[in-house]
């Protein structure tokens, strides 16, 4: 009977770690987005129509593998005043000291989803400002560590979420409003208020991006002259909390 019950122990002990593997390498999950299931172009994300819908879990919930930091006082993966941090399974930014987490991988043709809420910390020189961070993506290998590399960024701020900030790249946009040469003005605010969680979406195909805030398609643009790279988190000035951040490759 002893043997029995061990056996049947190492039975269950080895399915469990198996079905923790699968859940770690797939991430959110193995279904499509509601945005996606609708997207116009849906015909172009051959992953998808091909049935080969796997996620990639860029936080897993346990430390930062796959990310490095970056702070304009320490520089590259140097974090001396713990800014970046992991807490109850979520990525806690403190936000004193400006910088930010960036993935060690490259990525092209993706669906990008962050799951976010502020803290109550704002540090000078915006304690009277409002919270801000952001999504920067396409981040060229090549571009060096500084406040802020070459990229495309969704703003994460408070009153403007969605909002592209182009540093160092262009595109072109549908959207007609108030937009300068560096920044494109979401059509529309969709942001829950402080301390509730929001999410955002960004959807990238060929030199195409698309920008949603809680479900709802806020931004676009096309004719980027960037399409691929790296993709980082922002710290500055604010205390954040990032609970999930999954990509969902397309092609």
């Amino acid at each position: 009977m002893k043997q029995h019950w061990i056996a049947g122990s190492m039975l269950v002990l080895t399915f469990f770690a198996c079905t923790q593997k699968k859940q770690e390498t797939t991430g959110a999950g193995q279904t499509v987005p509601e945005i996606l299931q609708n997207h116009s172009e849906k015909a172009l994300f051959t992953n998808l129509t091909e049935g080969k819908v796997e996620w990639i879990a860029l936080f897993n919930g346990r430390d930062l593998s796959g990310w490095y930091t970056f702070t304009k006082k320490y520089g590259r993966n140097n974090d001396a005043e713990n800014q970046f941090l992991v807490k109850d399974g979520m990525l806690h930014f403190d936000g004193e000291t400006m910088g930010y987490l960036c993935t060690t991988g490259s990525y092209r043709d993706y669906y990008l989803k962050v799951v976010f809420r502020w803290g109550e910390k704002k540090y000078p020189p915006r304690e009277n400002d409002p919270r801000d961070s952001g999504v920067q993506y396409h981040i060229p290998d090549t571009a060096r560590n500084a406040l802020w590399p070459t990229s495309v960024e969704c703003q994460i701020q408070e009153g403007d979420c969605g909002d592209y900030w182009l540093l160092g790249t262009t595109a072109e946009s549908p959207n007609k409003g108030e937009n300068s040469q560096n920044r494109i003005v979401r059509t529309a605010n969709f942001e829950n208020p402080a301390p509730d969680w929001n999410t955002i979406e960004v959807v990238c195909y060929d030199d195409k991006s698309e920008h949603y805030v809680n479900g709802r398609l806020v931004n676009q643009a096309y004719n980027l002259s960037v399409t691929e790279g790296k993709i980082l988190l922002q710290s500055e000035a604010a205390e954040i909390i990032f609970k999930t951040v999954d990509l969902l490759p397309l092609r």
